[in-house]
């Protein structure tokens, strides 16, 4: 695809250091590109950090969003391995919130342009079976799809306090039901079905990259024995908790989620 295409259809943005490593940050749900902005500053003198909108939310292309395409993460993953050949980006480091760590991890084992992924509040799979606790079971999948079909914006509403976490405040909780519901109905309900349907465990042995686990505390969304899932099969991995609770913490806690990244990146040259 020309790289014009791709660089429009995901809203793609570069910012800092021109000539400095290459910092792939990706949304998970309910969120488009503006929420990195609280650790922003903390990366871009030092980094070239790169943006973008998923095709159906922010700035992305309205026309570029294919139901059919988006309804497994395989599409979601394309798109990221897109934007590193439109850029033609090198040894990139992807940071992946929530389900976007999924997507980082697909991305990885289809190109050699990444080399170290940041899982932040990720699962690979939101589903618990026999031996594996992904937090939700069929009947709650049900209830969720349910409530969106019903009234999303009421469902927005009463889930944000807990996305958001204990730590965020009505200043926070107010500001992720917000991000939430600039996002159409009808999208929300594709994402979380594809969401809700993936499985990336059968990949994790194939991952060659080095890998940064970071979760946070009481994660409604990823529990801690997905992060302990991740951490046991994927190869050279690294697992920290943040002393912050909820699913964002990169919103409610930046400076820690921050420094918990940089703690592990390697050291920047002037």
């Amino acid at each position: 695809m020309n790289a014009q295409t791709v660089i429009r259809r995901n809203n793609v943005r570069v910012l800092g250091r021109a000539d400095g490593p290459v910092l792939l940050l990706v949304q998970g749900f309910g969120c488009d590109q503006v929420i990195w902005n609280p650790i922003l500053p903390a990366f871009t003198d030092s980094y070239k950090v790169v943006l973008f909108d998923h095709a159906g939310t922010g700035g992305a292309d309205p026309e570029a969003y294919d139901p059919a395409k988006y309804a497994v993460l395989e599409g979601y993953a394309e798109d990221l391995v897109e934007i590193l050949d439109a850029l033609d980006l090198e040894q990139a480091i992807i940071v992946g919130h929530s389900i976007a760590g999924a997507m980082a991890v697909a991305a990885s084992v289809q190109t050699p342009r990444i080399a170290r992924l940041v899982l932040l509040c990720a699962a690979p799979c939101y589903v618990s079976d026999d031996g594996y606790a992904g937090g939700f079971s069929e009947e709650d999948i049900q209830g969720v799809m349910d409530a969106v079909e019903a009234n999303y914006p009421l469902w927005a509403r009463m889930v944000a306090p807990g996305i958001a976490g204990p730590d965020a405040g009505p200043e926070g909780e107010a500001a992720m039901a917000e991000q939430m519901c600039r996002l159409h109905p009808e999208y929300v309900r594709d994402f979380l079905r594809m969401t809700f349907a993936t499985d990336i465990r059968h990949l994790l042995p194939q991952v060659s990259v080095p890998a940064l686990i970071l979760q946070s505390q009481a994660d409604p969304l990823a529990p801690e024995a997905a992060s302990l899932y991740l951490h046991r099969f994927l190869p050279g991995s690294t697992l920290a908790e943040l002393n912050v609770r909820g699913s964002m913490p990169h919103i409610i806690a930046p400076r820690e989620t921050v420094e918990a990244i940089l703690q592990h990146l390697p050291v920047v040259r002037s």
